[in-house]
């Protein structure tokens, strides 16, 4: 699918999530299902804000009878026809109803046939009604806005998974001096275990990526991921890799961190009881920062016995093990979490990919292909069309290609004169019909 079907198909499950990610009784799905079609909604390339009950139902059931694919929008049998409400009234109508909440549907009727010049309202009142409710426009809404604010805890491990970045400390590089790292880390909501968490020289997504990857592989698959607002944590990198998995993102509003109160209250845990005890007077790698980090994790924090769990957060984990979601066996996690974008091979069978030339397959010249590849080590690229695989390819090396032979063109077989010829049949006398 292409970058715009994509996007709309990853909105989707971002909605649809709460309700296919476990099993729910009808009852308690349709219930969240009111929930989400209560908010308002930001739809890619589109005016809408709000999705009824039934069509969340409707991108439940093709996601779990056909997977992420089906979520994908279908062409419009009516493309071009207009709807019952053109964008230009249905903007007025919500201005005239958040300017004044009391109007009631039978005065915005009037004032539109009015200010309209006409005798009938534009619209009946059942769509009016039906565009009200689905816009979240009624009385009530616009009065009492409800933003409860609840402390939760999870019932069992890798129910929620929490995660963020702690800026780290300074360590050697490898080329001379000093630089930052930067520690991202994911702890579980109900058991505070960290499934992983590494110091890295970047911030960026492809860190993010690989503690996730490692968190997966270790500890299985999260149902929901608590997260912040940071860029990073809205790239589409990463929601179409949860939606895959069957990971539901969960941002916590700005200035609201609600939802990742323990992974904060732990990094000031790797604050007090490990960053403070370093020994300044080592010139530390991140490699061997890492190795110090991940014996104080395994052999101090997930056997010390936590005092709101009145356990250790690994027995506690080690509890719910029977209902965590595990990765099957014979699953490569790696290419899970493969990078994938969408470039043209170019007719020398080369395309550009993280500021090197790749080689691709020759029969792929000229094509448009969807390339995918682990971004922290990209020596090798599985590419693909139309999701089918065609091949490998790997970076050029211009010194081999130079003593290569060139490879034969084929020839191509000579196909019988057609005998047509303008000026011979303009010249010929035409022939009388029978």
């Amino acid at each position: 699918m292409d970058a715009k079907t994509e996007k709309i198909a990853l909105f989707r499950y971002g909605l649809i999530a709460p309700l296919v990610i476990e099993v729910l009784p009808r009852g308690e799905m349709i219930r969240r299902a009111r929930d989400i079609a209560a908010n308002e909604h930001e739809f890619p390339y589109s005016n809408r804000t709000q999705v009824s009950v039934d069509t969340l139902l409707i991108w439940a059931r093709r996601y779990r009878l056909d997977g992420f694919p089906a979520l994908a929008p279908k062409p419009r049998c009516d493309s071009g026809v207009s709807r019952v409400i053109p964008p230009q009234l249905a903007q007025l109508i919500e201005r005239l109803k958040r300017e004044n909440p009391h109007r009631t549907a039978a005065t915005l009727l009037r004032e539109l046939a009015l200010s309209s010049g006409s005798d009938s309202p534009p619209i009946s009142m059942a769509s009016l009604y039906r565009f009200l409710k689905e816009r979240g426009l009624t009385e009530r809404e616009l009065l009492n806005p409800t933003t409860a604010r609840r402390k939760f805890e999870a019932e069992y491990a890798n129910q929620i998974w929490q995660s963020d970045m702690l800026y780290g400390p300074y360590v050697q590089r490898p080329e001379g001096g000093k630089r930052q790292s930067f520690l991202y880390a994911i702890i579980d909501d109900a058991s505070r275990l960290i499934p992983h968490a590494q110091f890295y020289l970047s911030e960026g997504l492809d860190s993010l990526l690989d503690c996730l990857r490692q968190g997966v592989k270790a500890r299985g698959i999260p149902i929901r991921l608590y997260v912040d607002n940071g860029k990073v944590f809205h790239s589409q990198q990463l929601a179409r890799i949860a939606a895959s998995l069957g990971i539901l993102i969960v941002h916590s509003p700005p200035y609201q961190p609600e939802g990742r109160g323990k992974i904060e209250r732990w990094f000031r845990t790797v604050r007090e009881q490990f960053l403070a005890n370093l020994d300044r007077k080592q010139t530390l790698t991140v490699e061997t920062l890492n190795a110090r980090f991940w014996a104080w994790i395994d052999n101090g924090y997930h056997v010390a016995e936590h005092s709101s769990l009145g356990t250790t957060p690994l027995l506690r984990w080690q509890r719910d093990i029977q209902q965590i979601r595990q990765v099957p066996p014979a699953t490569d996690v790696r290419r899970l979490f493969f990078y994938r974008v969408l470039r043209t091979v170019r007719r020398d069978s080369t395309f550009l990919l993280q500021n090197r030339f790749y080689e691709a397959p020759p029969h792929l010249a000229g094509q448009r292909i969807e390339a995918r590849f682990d971004p922290l080590d990209a020596g090798v690229v599985d590419i693909y069309v139309d999701d089918n695989p065609e091949g490998q390819a790997r970076p050029v090396d211009p010194v081999v290609n130079a003593g290569l032979p060139r490879p034969k063109s084929q020839p191509v077989e000579p196909q019988p004169p057609t005998g047509i010829n303008y000026v011979e049949l303009i010249g010929k006398p035409p022939q009388d019909k029978e």
